[in-house]
């Protein structure tokens, strides 16, 4: 029996494409969430065996830690002892070629740089989902940060400047213009002369009215 390998040239024409890149990563990422309603009803699950179903399994794990992420390489001999423990090349291949085999559901992708991979519809979406946990959380904890940054900002600004920091959106301003004066300056914390700097620039707007609020009706 031949041991499946990539071919030398691959048509990608037909092929499609992996909606993740291979520059994402999920360092962070230490647990799977999984369809588990899916996948206790599925055709597989009922219609395969017990090492069949742990050597698929174990693969779907090591997808997430694969590039692109969530993705297996097409090569048999490479999978075969991805699995822990290894399985024999000739072995694996056979159980591949069965109709509910070690790689049911996955199908071949090309990513964004150009490699033909194995991806599999369900490992996608969990990927897909914990990419968007991770952003989120992500956002969760720089708008946090911020807020504390703000909050910080305020409490300085009380003592050298009280009407600007009685007015949340001159302290935003103060924040903002200090911040684009550490990024140009290149440093990590704010420095006296950016932040005096900065209260000095926010008295200039009062004085020209750039905080003014607009009359109500």
């Amino acid at each position: 029996m031949n041991i499946r390998a990539v071919p030398s040239i691959v048509d990608v024409a037909d092929l499609p494409e992996y909606p993740i890149s291979h520059s994402v990563r999920l360092d962070s990422h230490e647990f799977l969430t999984w369809e588990f309603r899916r996948f206790l009803q599925s055709e597989f699950r009922w219609n395969t065996d017990h090492q069949i179903k742990g050597i698929w399994f174990d693969l779907v794990q090591q997808a997430h830690e694969q590039t692109p992420v969530g993705t297996l390489p097409v090569d048999h001999t490479r999978l075969a002892r991805m699995v822990q423990p290894p399985v024999d090349p000739l072995h694996f291949s056979a159980l591949a070629d069965l109709k509910f085999g070690v790689l049911y559901g996955w199908k071949r992708c090309v990513c964004d740089n150009g490699d033909v991979r194995l991806m599999h519809d369900t490992v996608t979406r969990v990927v897909i989902n914990a990419l968007s946990r991770k952003e989120l959380n992500s956002a969760r904890t720089d708008g946090a940060s911020t807020q504390r940054r703000l909050v910080r900002l305020a409490e300085t600004l009380a003592g050298l400047a009280p009407a600007i920091a009685m007015d949340p959106a001159q302290v935003r301003w103060v924040d903002a213009h200090i911040r684009e004066a550490m990024e140009a300056e290149g440093n990590k914390k704010r420095t006296q002369d950016q932040l005096h700097g900065a209260i000095q620039a926010c008295l200039e707007k009062v004085c020209a009215g750039f905080f003014r609020k607009p009359p109500t009706s």
